[in-house]
């Protein structure tokens, strides 16, 4: 079985490392190997040691992150670990994750106001609009066993981009949880009767039980909330557009919007 490689997203600024704490459970279930990279930066002023001392720095971090590693080395985990030096991490974790050409990106989440969220550019919204690979956003300390998965699915109208966006959801969910004892639920939001999707054929397009199966009335942030919370789920997954600019910074996609309500993790789909 082919391995998937992730990209880990080490936090300097913490001792504890949620992100690597989750990669252990998914190691469990899934041949995994792992590319762990740290961006550090901080002003220093020009002179002819400043280079010097940008790799003294570098090779600093990169003991504090071996160490931080050595315990999945111990487990038998193939883990490289990357040092870089840059002021815009946010960017610089994306351009690694085309650089490594992972499968996916781990990163720790924090809590953020959404006055916050809209008015500063954080890392998560970096991420989940600029990365070409599943992101997934780790809550708490990373303990989290993910016993019950939420995916939510767009049924709106018959647009291509969506029907794409679905069908990956789906395949990532059965390559990744049907082999395990996770229970798989799936949510579809619609605004009003017109629109409700066909229980029947959303039922056979997902493969599990109808009692799995969620068509709720509702904004889609909402019911995604809603549900998650009744289930106790320990991961949602769910699809995004990327984008940029002016249109970004004032309109929250789905993923955003419920990102800071979720008490679990967060499996983003591009």
């Amino acid at each position: 079985m082919s391995s998937t490689k992730y990209l880990v997203v080490f936090d300097p600024t913490q001792e504890s490392q949620p992100a690597l704490a989750r990669m252990v459970d998914i190691a469990e279930n899934t041949e995994v190997e792992l590319q762990v990279f740290c961006c550090i930066h901080e002003e220093l002023p020009r002179s002819d040691g400043r280079d010097a001392e940008i790799q003294q720095r570098i090779a600093a971090q990169e003991e504090v992150v071996n160490a931080a590693v050595a315990s999945l080395r111990e487990k038998g985990l193939p883990v490289a670990v990357e040092v870089e030096w840059d002021s815009n991490w946010y960017q610089a974790v994306v351009r690694a994750s085309v650089r490594h050409a992972v499968d996916g990106v781990v990163k720790s989440s924090r809590r953020h106001s959404s006055a916050q969220r809209r008015l500063k550019r954080t890392s998560d919204w970096t991420l989940i609009r600029e990365c070409n690979c599943p992101v997934l956003l780790v809550k708490g300390d990373g303990s989290n066993r993910a016993q019950t998965v939420l995916a939510a699915l767009d049924t709106r109208g018959d647009q291509e981009a969506y029907r794409t966006l679905n069908q990956k959801i789906l395949d990532m969910c059965r390559e990744f949880f049907e082999q395990t004892d996770t229970e798989v639920h799936y949510v579809s939001a619609h605004k009003d009767l017109p629109s409700r999707p066909d229980r029947g054929s959303l039922v056979r397009a997902c493969g599990v039980p109808g009692e799995r199966v969620h068509i709720v009335m509702d904004e889609a942030h909402d019911a995604i909330i809603k549900t998650a919370k009744e289930l106790q789920a320990g991961l949602v997954v769910m699809g995004t557009s990327a984008r940029s600019g002016l249109s970004a910074m004032l309109n929250s996609n789905t993923a955003e919007k419920v990102l800071d309500q979720l008490e679990c993790d967060l499996l983003v789909m591009p």
